[in-house]
């Protein structure tokens, strides 16, 4: 009998361990930009993310597009650093994850982001700047036809 009950003690203390969640949140300004973590996509902003594990992570907040996909506010990419608690550096993160018989959340907000304004050009600064580019574009052309040598005739 005393057997059986150590065995329950045992199990109902396995089953009460504790845990860390890690949670991990990102806004922008405005709200509603595409998210990726590590290349990842994740989701649009605000994005409250759980992770596994600490240390640098690649966030790129954006570009936000209208219904006609031009873009409205550009993309940003930082490299934030994500550091633990006390209660997750060793040897004490032992008992915070396995012992303590509680749960316990560790929330990072790691990134605000303003995205700035996307440039918007008229009409008629568009079609300067495509004859500026066809321009450049024949020079080079020319420049490159210029250097070919001719073959020698027979």
């Amino acid at each position: 009998m005393r057997g059986k009950l150590a065995l329950l003690a045992f199990a109902t203390a396995l089953c009460a361990c504790g845990c860390v969640e890690r949670r991990m949140l990102i806004r922008s300004e405005p709200a509603g930009a595409p998210v990726w973590v590590d290349e990842e996509y994740v989701g649009q902003t605000p994005v409250d993310l759980a992770f596994a594990h600490y240390g640098a992570r690649r966030v790129r907040v954006g570009p936000i597009r209208d219904e006609l996909d031009k873009v409205r506010h550009l993309e940003q990419e930082r490299v934030v650093e994500v550091r633990p608690p006390w209660y997750e550096k060793f040897p004490i993160d032992f008992f915070s994850e396995v012992i303590w018989p509680g749960r316990l959340v560790d929330e990072h907000r790691v990134a605000e982001f303003s995205l700035d304004a996307a440039v918007q050009r008229s009409a008629a600064e568009s079609s300067d700047r495509v004859e500026q580019v066809q321009g450049r574009a024949a020079q080079f052309r020319e420049e490159a036809l210029r250097s070919i040598p001719e073959e020698p005739s027979e």
